[in-house]
């Protein structure tokens, strides 16, 4: 059995070998279903032993599934919420609600301007790693080098204080940004190495065979199967990079996380000060996995 489409969930229960469609609707959980990419995937069955005598199989679409392990894990932690001691202050952080949508606007920002950086700058790097060149081989391993092997707060701290300083660069905003990107690429880059290495020889050698040019038969040949092969690595290191930007408060950037810790030390209310935070970045990161997951069935040539 298998859901059809984005806006179809159907559930069934077959005792013996009679199935009962009992459940079909739209909206909700079509939505689920984008958000987690399990639209068209095949349904699993689960097999419940009722009695000795009486078989029930439930089967249902992954979507589904997904849909009832997140409740429950949202019920679970709901549930713990209250046997905390005390009473819970969100009003009070609910008066400060324009810093979170502030934060949360400034971190959107600098993410997106640091995915699409790091991005290119890992793809350059890689073509840095791949070169004949000693020089300009040597130039991209040190940079990967350089920055894995260093904390990003380091970085961060090196790269306001020392290096913009020297330049003349004021503006925090755009060091950071720079920074996590810079961070980010060299990550990018090996992930973009192993993808091109992993294309087979003749691959480039038929492209040169048709009358194709280096740089043709890499941007029509190599680089969308290369492309194809590291959007799972390259999805979770965006994330990551989401994530890390929570650092750039330490060069007093207003972003999400920086907020946050003011509406604690005004309220004194550390767990509802920082569960907005949690559902700010899930607010982040699921369209970015839900994107990755559409690119990676797009790019996908065996169906």
């Amino acid at each position: 059995m298998q859901a059809r489409g984005l806006f179809c969930i159907r559930y069934w229960v077959t005792k013996v070998k009679t199935r009962i469609p009992i459940v079909r609707k739209k909206g909700l959980l079509a939505a689920f279903c984008f958000i987690t990419g399990t639209a068209k995937r095949p349904a699993t069955e689960l097999r419940l032993y009722i009695s000795s005598r009486t078989l029930y199989a439930i089967s249902m679409s992954r979507s589904f599934a997904h849909l009832i392990v997140a409740v429950a894990v949202t019920s679970l932690l709901v549930l713990a919420c209250f046997q905390v001691p005390g009473d819970w202050n969100w009003s009070g952080v609910w008066e400060y609600r324009q810093k979170f949508i502030y934060g949360w606007l400034v971190t959107l920002g600098l993410s997106l301007a640091a995915l699409v950086l790091s991005v290119a700058i890992g793809l350059v790097i890689a073509l840095f790693l791949g070169a004949r060149n000693p020089l300009i081989e040597a130039t991209g391993r040190i940079y990967v080098e350089i920055i894995r092997g260093t904390p990003l707060l380091v970085q961060l701290l090196l790269g306001f204080y020392v290096i913009a300083n020297a330049v003349g660069l004021e503006n925090r905003f755009v060091v950071g940004t720079l920074v996590l990107a810079a961070f980010s690429g060299a990550y990018m880059a090996e992930i973009f190495r192993g993808g091109l290495n992993a294309i087979p020889k003749t691959q480039r050698d038929s492209a040169r065979a048709i009358g194709l040019t280096q740089w043709q038969s890499f941007r029509l040949v190599i680089l969308p199967q290369a492309v194809r092969l590291v959007l799972p690595a390259i999805a979770g290191q965006l994330v990551s990079l989401i994530k890390d930007s929570s650092l750039l408060s330490v060069i007093a950037i207003s972003e999400l996380t920086l907020n946050a810790r003011e509406v604690n030390s005004f309220t004194y209310s550390t767990l509802e000060s920082y569960v907005p935070l949690a559902i700010g970045y899930l607010m982040l990161t699921l369209p970015l996995s839900a994107t990755a997951r559409w690119l990676e069935a797009s790019f996908r040539y065996e169906r």
